[in-house]
C-alpha cells in the first residue's frame, strides 16, 4: 500500500510537472476519468500561479498582450516552480526570468517587472512614522556637524536604461479608464535614477538627477549631512549646503526620513 507521504509526493508531481504516477492510485468512477480529474487539479494549479502573476504585473501584462503575457507565465512556473506557502513571493524572480531566453531580447520588459516588483516589496515594507518638519527645526546647531539620517524601509533607489517610470505611468493611466497615448519604450541616454516608497497606504515613485541620486544613496550608507555637502559641491560650489538642506526638506514632506542621528555633546 502506498505511504501517504509518497502519495503526496506523487500528487504534487502530477500537478506540478504532469506526472503519471498517480493515475494508478485514482480510483475509477463516475463520468470523469482520472485523466480528466487529474487534469482539472493541474488546470487550476496554474491557473492560480498565472492570476497571481497578472495581479503583480498589469502593466507589465498591458505591455506584452493577453497571449504573450501567458506564454511568460507558463515558462516562469516552470522554470521557478512555487517554493513558499504564501503566493505573496512567487513572482519574485520574474525579472531575472525575463533577462534570459526568449525574452532576453527585449530588455525593457525585465526593467517593467522590476519597477513593478518594487512597489510591492514598498507596500509590505515595516511601518514607521517619518520625521517631521518641525522636528528638524528643534535641532541644536552643533547637531548638523554629525547628524545622520535614518530612511522609511520601503525606499528604493534603483537605476532603468529605459523609459520604464513614464511607460508605466501611460499604461498605468490607460488600465485606469484614461485615454490610450501614444508612448513606446525608449532607451535612455544615460541610465535613470528613480525612487519608489510607501507613505501610509500609497506608493510613489520619483526620477532623481544625478547629484540628488549620488547624496541620497550615501545618506542611505550612512554618511553625515557635512559628508553630503561635500559631494554636493562638485555640482553647486558654495551652494552645495543650501541644496543639501533643500533635498532634505523634499526627503522629509515625501515621508522617506523615518530617524534622526547625531552625537550628543555635554
Amino acid at each position: 500500500m502506498t505511504s501517504l507521504a509518497d502519495l503526496q509526493k506523487m500528487f504534487k508531481s502530477a500537478v506540478m510537472e504532469r506526472a503519471e504516477e498517480l493515475l494508478p492510485e485514482i480510483a475509477e468512477g463516475g463520468r470523469i476519468t482520472p485523466e480528466k480529474r487529474l487534469a482539472i487539479y493541474a488546470y487550476a494549479y496554474g491557473a492560480r500561479l498565472r492570476e497571481t502573476l497578472e495581479k503583480d504585473y498589469p502593466v507589465l501584462h498591458s505591455l506584452l498582450g493577453d497571449d504573450q503575457f501567458h506564454d511568460l507565465c507558463n515558462g516562469y512556473i516552470a522554470a521557478f516552480p512555487s517554493q513558499h506557502p504564501s503566493l505573496r513571493f512567487f513572482g519574485q524572480r520574474l525579472a531575472e526570468y525575463l533577462q534570459e531566453g526568449a525574452f532576453s531580447g527585449q530588455p525593457f520588459l525585465a526593467e517593467m517587472a522590476r519597477f513593478e516588483w518594487t512597489f510591492i516589496d514598498a507596500f509590505d515594507a515595516p511601518d514607521i512614522s517619518p520625521v517631521t518638519v518641525e522636528e528638524v527645526g528643534t535641532l541644536d546647531p552643533g547637531a548638523w556637524t554629525t547628524l545622520r539620517f535614518e530612511f522609511h524601509p520601503s525606499l528604493n533607489l534603483n537605476y532603468f536604461d529605459w523609459n520604464v517610470p513614464v511607460l508605466w505611468s501611460a499604461i498605468n493611466r490607460m488600465n485606469e479608464g484614461g485615454e490610450p497615448e501614444a508612448i513606446h519604450p525608449e532607451k535612455n541616454d544615460t541610465p535613470t535614477a528613480v525612487i519608489q516608497w510607501r507613505s501610509e497606504m500609497v506608493s510613489y515613485f520619483r526620477s532623481l538627477e544625478r547629484d540628488e541620486a549620488e547624496v541620497l544613496a550615501r545618506a542611505r550608507r550612512g554618511a553625515d549631512f557635512p559628508v553630503l555637502c561635500g559631494l554636493l559641491g562638485s555640482y553647486h560650489g558654495d551652494m552645495a549646503p543650501m541644496k543639501a538642506a533643500e533635498y532634505l526638506k523634499i526627503w522629509i514632506a515625501e515621508g522617506l526620513v523615518c530617524a534622526l542621528e547625531y552625537a550628543h555633546v555635554g
